[in-house]
């Protein structure tokens, strides 16, 4: 596959498969437009493949949820400082940002969770930790 932008980008995190933006090229980062996530992308005889930007780092957590909650909209409650602290924590624990006040350390849970990527947020007003909200 040439950088042409065909295909799908397959997104680590969430696991979804996106269009790249058009006139993409390999090597060039891109945003996962469902959890935010950036992505080194590089075009394969199989089609595009995502890295993660940072992967691991506390940048890659901080920008991950800055991104998300911009693009749905969402604001921050003002535990803010103290769930990031837990997601570091789970990071370090259990190798992966998973929600900090779950038991579950699987890929469903990595933040933003899928039940909050799901639309927990709009149903219930804020993400099962309280991270995420809908603006008032």
């Amino acid at each position: 596959m040439t950088p042409s932008g065909e295909g799908r980008v397959f997104c680590p995190v969430c696991s979804v498969r996106f269009p790249p933006p058009k006139g993409v090229g390999d090597g060039e980062e891109v945003m996962c437009p469902v959890c935010g996530q950036k992505l080194l992308i590089r075009a394969s005889a199989d089609g595009w493949t995502g890295d993660r930007v940072g992967k691991y780092s506390d940048q890659e957590i901080l920008d991950r949820i800055d991104a998300f909650a911009r693009i749905r909209g969402y604001v921050f409650n003002e535990m803010k400082a103290e769930i990031i602290e837990g997601l570091i924590d789970k990071r370090r624990k259990f190798g992966d940002f998973y929600c900090p006040c779950r038991l579950r350390h699987d890929g469903e849970h990595q933040c933003p969770c899928r039940p909050t990527r799901g639309g927990d947020v709009e149903r219930d007003g804020r993400c099962h930790c309280g991270l995420f909200w809908m603006k008032t």
